[in-house]
């Protein structure tokens, strides 16, 4: 994460600073540093890296930093970045990314956090804005008209279930069912982790690709996150600033 903050620094010329929803550094920390480290503050632009709204990540994280930032009178404005889902810069940087990994492929797999059922059945009903099923397929159908993908071609898988009453099909259900069906060479990527972590390197590149290659399969890719490539940070600059 710090080195995504050091790129961005040393691309644009704008202070950046990483903040940690649960950890450190946490937000209140990050403001004190942008504080510090330019007096003259008029704005702080505000980027959660989830694409797509939850509750229990975009939300809280709205909330919690609406809390420390209006303990205190400031004399810079707050800019909060809604979910980029939909948003060109977004696709684009995914296309351009992944589309090298997509060869020679039967079926593409786009995989996702899963939550709650009844958490993502309150949210839709508030509207498209907070409907998470409807954000992370719109995402999917985006990406695929970008590189002139055919919809039947791909799969939606959801990992990291705490319970039954999740949002499924499970990766580590089903993946194993796919030589099976005929899908013995895929390619998985997961759209709402910008940044690798141990949900994708371990629960997708490792145990989804063992499960899926024990099952039969003959070829498994992983498409790593975006990161710190060139291409997302150029994306970042225009879902942010808007140029």
């Amino acid at each position: 994460m710090q080195k995504l903050a050091q790129l961005l620094e040393e691309r644009k010329n704008i202070p950046v600073e990483i903040a940690m929803r649960y950890g450190e550094p946490g937000i209140e920390q990050a403001f004190k540093n942008l504080e510090k480290r330019c007096p003259l503050l008029h704005e702080v632009v505000v980027f959660p890296l989830y694409p797509h709204y939850t509750q229990s990540t975009t939300q809280t994280t709205i909330d919690e930093i609406g809390r420390i930032f209006y303990k205190h009178p400031h004399s810079y404005r707050l800019k909060i970045v809604e979910p980029y889902f939909d948003h060109p810069a977004f696709i684009n940087a995914l296309a351009k990314h992944a589309e090298p990994y997509l060869k020679g492929i039967d079926k593409l797999v786009f995989c996702y956090h899963s939550l709650p059922v009844d958490q993502v059945e309150v949210a839709w009903k508030k509207g498209k804005e907070f409907d998470y099923v409807y954000q992370l397929k719109e995402t999917n159908r985006l990406f695929c008209k970008k590189l002139n993908i055919e919809l039947q071609y791909t799969y939606l898988l959801y990992a990291s279930q705490r319970g039954n009453n999740w949002l499924k099909p499970f990766l580590d259900a089903d993946i194993s069912d796919f030589p099976q069906l005929g899908w013995k060479k895929v390619a998985v990527i997961a759209p709402g982790f910008p940044i690798d972590n141990l949900e994708t390197l371990f629960d997708i590149d490792i145990q989804a690709r063992e499960l899926f290659m024990k099952a039969g399969g003959e070829k498994f890719v992983f498409v790593p996150s975006l990161n710190y490539s060139d291409e997302w940070i150029e994306a970042i600059w225009k879902i942010t600033v808007g140029v």
